[in-house]
Parts: C-alpha cells; structure tokens; sequence
C-alpha cells in the first residue's frame, strides 16, 4: 500500500452519512417536524448573546471526531457506525426544514463555508473507525497474519491527524465566518 492512504475506507462513511441525510429527509416528512425553524439557533448561532468560540467549536467537533475515530475500534465499527449516521439525520432534518421553509439559500449560507473541511473531516475519521475493525476481520479470517501491522496503524493515524487538523480549519472557519453570515441573515 506504501505511504499513501487507501481510499476505500472512505466509500462506508459516505455511505452511511447520505444514509443518514435520506432518514433525515424522510423522518421530517414522516413526522411532520414542524416548519419555519429559524435555523440560526439550530446551528448554535444565538445572534449578540453567546456566540459560540473557536475553542467551543473546536472541542464539540474534536469529540465528535476522535469518538469516529477511536469509537470505532473500541466497539468493532458501532460508535462510527451510528455517529455516521446521526450526523447525517441532523444534516438531512435541517435541510428539509430549510426546504420547507423557503430558507434554503441560508442553509447552504451557513453550512457551506465550514462544511466543506467538516464533512470531509468525519468521513475521513469515519474511514478511521472502520480501520481497526476491518483489519482485525481480515486477521479472524486468515487473511493476514497479524492482527494490526505498522503500517495498519500509520494509516490509521494519518486518517486521524488529517480529520483533525480538516476540523480545526472548519472551527476557524466557522467562528470566524459562518457567525458573520449567521448574524447577517437575522
């Protein structure tokens, strides 16, 4: 494999995010999740009070991160699994909402600045999590006679160290810009 990062390790997380954004989807048409939610509050925007900082943003999204990451070998794939999935439901029942509620324009305002770095950031971490996993199965069916190589764990640091340092630019991004275009749009 030498030193670049296997790629399909990313194919799941996509998988299970947009999985996660279909239910959304389909929970908020299902239950009627009522409309016209101001989507400021929702992204933690609470204009002139309490802005969120770098820091609070950083620590909530470094969590969410290193749970995909470490979750993942800790409980065979099911932290990342559900993490994946929920991100992807909350992604997915703002964007209905915001359908509905003619406010897609803000949506896309507010979650594509920061977004861009963010997701990435936990499909990578989520490709992390699956990382141990998919190895130890590998070895539990004689395919490989070590359960976790170095370069198994040099992949899988890498994986990390990347969605961290994605998260930590999408913190910037988001403390800096997208509460600017979050106090624009109030």
């Amino acid at each position: 494999m030498g030193n670049r990062i296997n790629v399909k390790f990313a194919t799941f997380p996509v998988f299970l995010l947009f999985l996660g954004f279909l239910l959304g989807l389909s929970l908020s048409k299902r239950y009627k999740i009522p409309h016209g939610v101001d989507l400021a509050p929702l992204l933690e925007y609470e204009v002139n009070t309490n802005l969120p900082s770098f820091n609070s943003i950083f620590t909530n999204n470094l969590k969410v991160v290193l749970l995909l990451s470490f979750g993942g070998a800790l409980t065979f794939g099911g932290l990342t699994l559900l993490n994946l999935i929920f991100n992807g439901i909350n992604l997915g029942t703002l964007f209905y909402d915001s359908l509905l509620s003619g406010e897609l324009k803000a949506f896309f305002l507010l979650i594509f600045p920061h977004g861009v770095f963010e997701i990435p950031a936990l499909i990578i971490a989520g490709a992390a999590g699956f990382k141990i996993p998919y190895e130890a199965l590998r070895f539990a069916l004689g395919k490989k006679e070590e359960i976790i190589s170095e370069e198994d764990a040099k992949e899988f640091f890498k994986l990390v160290a990347i969605s961290i340092v994605l998260i930590f630019i999408a913190a910037l991004i988001e403390a800096k810009i997208t509460v600017k275009i979050a106090e624009s749009l109030v």
